[in-house]
């Protein structure tokens, strides 16, 4: 279990007596203990401290014990309070602004957009509602879990030559800039530097004779009962062999237990074009991994995993249960406008662990008609989020879109899972690219998680000091 965040809450107000918002003889003592008292019953994963800062020698000795801490909150019980803007400006730490409503509202209506407009890594909210308060304090924990992340990556190559960018050196040749792109390619070795320094977690880099060995300590008989309970729950099984379903219960097991030996929150494996490498075909297991709460990601695609572990700290710290995000290859359909999210490995369960699952159907990998596979039947009529943070960059970005779940399409081409949904297609595939320079499958993969959790990624991007890009909002030409 993550330790919990420790979080410094700042109430800025001018003294009291003094003739400013809210009023002379405001009980601030009073309505800091409510806060306090309020805080610490919704948001069970963090933990507060709190001062009082009323003028710049205050917020002075703010900036001499906030080393420890893991974000901080400025809580605007008072306009014209002069600590708030300072705090803000020099703090580097994740920072939420909150304007406690009649009270610091003028302090918050000067300081927000200026805030937004230096870029500095905070976000800020003004409700009547105390639900949003909590909610936007609770993405400094988001933060927090994250650096203490671990995530597994399984590739059989050494780090030197580990080329996250293959298929499009294979289009189009290496070092090419054809379509926008930089002509980069990274190494292993340099995404994991680069995710250590800029999100403080983790990779731990495992080989396929690690995988085969954990795959082959697996109990047979224990891969045996997971494979029966899987078939109990599937519509159908069109071309899997019984036997080949059990190794990938077999394949389950040992990477759950791999997961476990190594204290890890994430696995992601350099499956696509290896398959014949592998002691059994991944995606039944990371089906399963990710219905159990756990982030199981296909392609050694380090930028999927992040934006995946993000999204299932950001729901679980909202919601109570962490949903799993959906890895795809998106298409557009111009004529519907549609856009199909497509993979051979999805959840079943959509909105958590203890939520129902969907019908799914057991098939072969779609592109190499062999192994075991997912057909998920996703739910339709509901707001989905799509993401994908491309950390390479500089500075790293995270684009999203939104769109809504109309219905899961057949075909026996492409991958076998295929949700589409409605959304604003033509402008979201006119900005792609827009930036140039990623490398693949990231440029093409995005992370799909049920519910509208954009103006959330926003915010938790803004404190992660990560540029943002709505690609279905934004035309090619602004």
């Amino acid at each position: 279990m993550t330790e919990q965040a420790k979080v410094l809450v700042i109430f800025a107000h001018r003294p009291r007596g003094v003739m400013a918002w809210p009023r002379l003889d405001y009980d601030y003592d009073g309505r800091k203990l409510e806060i306090l008292d309020r805080l610490e019953k919704l948001c069970p994963s963090i933990r507060f401290d709190a001062v009082t800062a009323c003028s710049i020698e205050d917020a002075e000795k703010v900036f001499e014990r906030i080393e420890g801490y893991d974000g901080i909150v400025i809580y605007l019980l008072g306009s014209g309070c002069p600590a708030a803007p300072l705090i803000l400006e020099k703090c580097d730490k994740p920072m939420i602004l909150v304007d406690e409503q009649y009270c610091g509202s003028g302090t918050f209506a000067l300081t927000y957009g200026w805030m937004i407009n230096n870029k500095f890594p905070a976000a800020g909210i003004a409700s009547s509602r105390f639900q949003d308060v909590v909610d936007k304090i609770k993405l400094i924990s988001v933060v927090k879990r994250l650096r203490d992340s671990k995530i597994i990556v399984v590739t059989p190559k050494g780090e030197r030559e580990y080329v996250v960018d293959k298929r499009s050196e294979l289009l189009y040749g290496s070092g090419s800039k054809r379509f926008g792109g930089s002509g980069k390619t990274y190494d292993i070795a340099v995404q994991i530097k680069r995710i250590e320094n800029l999100f403080g977690t983790k990779v731990i880099k495992l080989s396929y004779r690690d995988m085969k060995r954990y795959f082959d300590e697996a109990s047979i008989e224990e891969a045996k009962s997971v494979a029966d309970k899987w078939i109990r729950g599937t519509l159908r099984i069109i071309e899997p062999s019984k036997e080949e379903i059990i190794k990938s219960a077999r394949m389950y097991l040992g990477l759950r237990k791999m997961i476990q030996d190594y204290g890890a929150d994430a696995i992601t494996i350099d499956c696509y074009r290896r398959f014949e490498e592998l002691p059994a075909y991944p995606c039944l297991a990371f089906f399963q991994l990710n219905n159990d709460g756990v982030t199981a990601v296909c392609e050694a695609d380090l930028s999927s995993t992040i934006t995946q572990l993000i999204i299932r700290y950001l729901t679980e710290e909202l919601t109570g249960e962490p949903r799993p995000g959906f890895v795809n290859d998106p298409v557009a359909d111009f004529s519907r406008g549609w856009i199909i999210y497509c993979h051979c490995t999805a959840p079943s369960k959509v909105f958590g662990p203890s939520g129902e699952s969907s019908p799914y159907i057991i098939r072969s990998h779609a592109e190499s008609r062999a192994g075991a596979a997912i057909q998920s039947l996703m739910p339709t009529g509901e707001p989905v989020t799509a993401v994908q943070i491309h950390f390479m960059r500089e500075p790293p970005l995270m684009v999203i879109h939104g769109g809504r779940s109309i219905c899961n399409i057949d075909s026996e081409d492409g991958c076998r899972t295929k949700l589409a949904a409605e959304a604003k297609v033509e402008t979201i595939f006119s900005n792609w690219n827009r930036f140039g320079g990623w490398i693949a499958p990231a440029h093409w993969h995005r992370v799909v998680v049920y519910g509208d959790w954009r103006r959330h990624l926003r915010d938790l991007a803004r404190l992660m000091k990560i540029a943002v890009f709505e690609e279905d909002v934004s035309s090619p030409s602004s």
